[in-house]
């Protein structure tokens, strides 16, 4: 495939990556794709053809990373057993990179974000994150539209990624109602006791009354 070709194949699904990873709209999604797209020719181009610094490196990868972010680049994929061309090591860094974890490329997306239209989001990303010596405005904004009409014609929200299987689990049964015990209120508890306190008085009061009278009927 040609580059175009390629990155049409590959831009609906790293956008659809982009929107599932960043509160971001499809046209910031296509910005930064029109920004990949440019820097590494579609997807066809990892190494810099010509470094801006003589005898250097260059830039390399999606981003074309260079100079200390390419060598943050590389020891990330050494630390984690990636290939430095694989796409699941470039989306890897670039997301890194965008979420702030490495480098200082934070404040791109809300640049982004804030932007308003394709053509103004393009540049806002380059200047964000890309910060390139040449700018090339025009080159990007044409690969934004062209990821714009592959996501267009990729079906939109059907690239999406789904969303991960959250396990469910049954509800537990619900646990007895722990009734407390019915308590008397101290009031009424008091009353109770002083009430039933009585009777054995007035009963021992009749016996001696009636002793009293039985004795006094005797002498009579």
């Amino acid at each position: 495939m040609n580059a175009e070709a390629t990155f049409r194949a590959k831009a609906p699904g790293i956008m659809a990556k982009l929107l599932s990873d960043f509160p971001i709209g499809v046209d910031d999604a296509a910005a930064v794709l029109g920004n990949v797209g440019h820097e590494c020719a579609g997807f066809t181009a990892m190494q810099e053809f010509n470094p801006v610094v003589a005898g250097s490196k260059g830039g390399w990868g999606w981003r074309q990373w260079a100079g200390p972010r390419r060598r943050a680049f590389e020891a990330y994929c050494k630390r984690n057993g990636k290939d430095p061309a694989s796409d699941e090591a470039n989306y890897a860094y670039l997301f890194i990179e965008l979420k702030g974890i490495e480098g200082s490329e934070k404040a791109a997306i809300p640049k982004t974000i804030a932007a308003k239209g394709l053509d103004a989001k393009v540049i806002a990303f380059e200047l964000a994150f890309l910060r390139a010596g040449v700018k090339h405005y025009s080159s990007r904004q044409q690969w934004a539209r062209v990821a714009l009409d592959a996501w267009k014609k990729a079906g939109q929200p059907a690239s999406l990624p789904s969303a991960p299987e959250i396990p469910r689990y049954p509800e537990p049964p619900a646990a007895p109602l722990d009734v407390p015990p019915r308590t008397i209120p101290a009031s009424d508890k008091h009353q109770a006791d002083t009430d039933g306190s009585k009777w054995p008085g007035i009963i021992a009061i009749v016996i001696i009354i009636l002793i009293a009278l039985a004795i006094a009927g005797a002498f009579f």
